[in-house]
């Protein structure tokens, strides 16, 4: 449960409707865009989650005038709703105290961006006039939002926010130039992004992967309508042939996973199609879109799991019954 209330700090102790309804779009926008970067990073995605999955972080007034949010009935409690409205109290509380506490919380550069704007946008809600104060409860925990420091926030955005180490899961290519030396590219998803190689050994191993899925790591630019530009100074490339994933998403449910689930990946440069598949459970999932291919597998896992997790041996085949008890010893306790 999430409670929210604004205190004004004039004369006046009321607070406008409109200061209100621009500190609930902040808010708002703050626990979606967690939400997304939870998805995103669990996903390996290439773009931003699809509006189904956007809407599971949606907040509701409930009859008593508080703030509530959960999944679509009967699909149980959602644990990544829950981990994403903590941090969001989180995030709240520590805004004041500089940029590193946000930049700890979120690594990936764009989202990190996404979540200082929305810090700004409520911050600038709260300054109007004599100003106001937000308070919120979290888990029976009072917090104050402590305000971004606006100057600090903006220099950082237009200076060093679109910049991070890290890697990153791509499409390598190469032409040969005239003096027959090859000249390396990398597909994102849909953009082409610029690289450049530290060393001789990481290039050597680049002409071994060529029109293959490769992670590579190095520092990351971005643009500043969040689309990756650059990798530079890349200390590391590798064959992209496996994905972990801590938990299954999506856009009804999620389920958390005892312990991380390692996937088949495969690319066929001919068709440009990804491929994942778990052989074990007979899922596989593909498509030339990486976020389809994804969500396929996730939704296929979910599917397996509602049809067989509620049955009772009896009505299930020997293979079925196998099944079953595979997905039971994968699937955390929790659930």
């Amino acid at each position: 449960m999430l409670s929210i209330a604004v205190r004004s700090e004039g004369a006046d102790k009321r607070t406008p409707v409109t200061v209100a309804s621009g500190v609930m779009r902040s808010v708002q926008a703050l626990l979606a865009h967690i939400g997304e970067s939870f998805i995103s990073e669990e996903f390996g995605s290439y773009g931003r989650p699809a509006d189904a999955f956007i809407r599971r972080f949606m907040l509701y007034i409930d009859e008593s005038g508080g703030i509530s949010f959960g999944p679509p009935a009967g699909k149980g409690k959602s644990e990544l709703v829950c981990e994403a409205v903590s941090l969001l109290a989180e995030v709240l509380e520590n805004a004041g105290s500089g940029i590193y506490k946000i930049e700890d919380a979120f690594k990936d550069p764009v989202y990190r961006s996404i979540i200082i704007y929305d810090l700004m946008q409520l911050s600038k809600c709260l300054s109007e006039d004599d100003g106001y104060t937000l308070l919120f409860e979290h888990n029976g925990k009072r917090g104050e939002f402590s305000q971004i420091d606006m100057t600090k926030a903006q220099a950082f955005l237009e200076k060093g926010g679109n910049t991070s180490g890290g890697n990153v899961v791509g499409i390598l290519n190469s032409v040969q130039t005239k003096r027959n030396v090859p000249m390396y590219g990398f597909l994102v998803g849909e953009e082409r992004v610029k690289i450049s190689v530290a060393s001789k050994e990481t290039e050597s191993r680049a002409a071994e992967y060529v029109n293959g899925a490769v992670r590579v790591n190095g520092t990351l630019r971005y643009s500043e309508n969040g689309r990756l530009s650059e990798i530079s100074d890349i200390i590391s490339m590798e064959p992209f042939n496996k994905k972990s994933f801590g938990r299954i998403i999506s856009a009804e449910r999620d389920i958390l996973l005892s312990e991380p689930l390692d996937v088949l990946v495969s690319y066929d440069a001919r068709s440009r199609t990804w491929k994942l598949a778990y052989p074990d459970l007979g899922i596989t999932s593909s498509d030339q879109d990486w976020d389809t291919a994804v969500a396929g597998f996730h939704d296929y896992f979910v599917f397996l799991w509602e049809n067989y997790s509620s049955k009772e041996e009896n009505e299930l085949s020997e293979e079925e019954i196998e099944v079953k008890e595979l997905l039971s010893s994968m699937v955390s306790e929790k659930e």
